[in-house]
């Protein structure tokens, strides 16, 4: 019985943790889209990564903050994922930048096909 009250402890905790950085993630697109950004498509991903096509930029936002680039600065966009001995995890798009404080940006997804799939869309956008 002990170890069931530690575990439920435990749950309790990290759902928490979960609501509060979903709540400060939340708080982070609104301030985005007061700056005017409007969403024409989110693609998911951790940290988020938005799209306003009518200003031709994307938004990676996270729980303490937020990024703007324009499709202009995109000089590239690959899949990476960690290789391992039995299958291929840790699927993410890598986003090189030109003429940018940072020069590239991760952004994590759940499995191949999800990240395959925004790839995709993403390049579309690219000029």
């Amino acid at each position: 019985m002990a170890s069931l009250h530690w575990f439920l402890i435990a749950f309790v905790i990290i759902a928490g943790l979960g609501y509060w950085n979903w709540q400060r993630s939340d708080q982070q697109i609104k301030r985005l889209q007061a700056e005017g950004f409007v969403i024409t498509e989110d693609l998911k991903g951790t940290p988020r990564l938005l799209v306003d096509d009518q200003l031709h930029q994307i938004a990676v936002v996270g729980p303490t903050g937020f990024q703007r680039y324009d499709f202009s600065k995109i000089k590239k966009l690959e899949l990476v994922f960690d290789r391992n001995a039995q299958l291929d995890e840790n699927f993410r798009i890598k986003l090189y930048f030109v003429d940018s404080p940072i020069s590239t940006q991760e952004i994590a997804f759940d499995n191949e096909w999800n990240a395959e799939e925004k790839l995709q869309a993403l390049q579309k956008r690219l000029p």
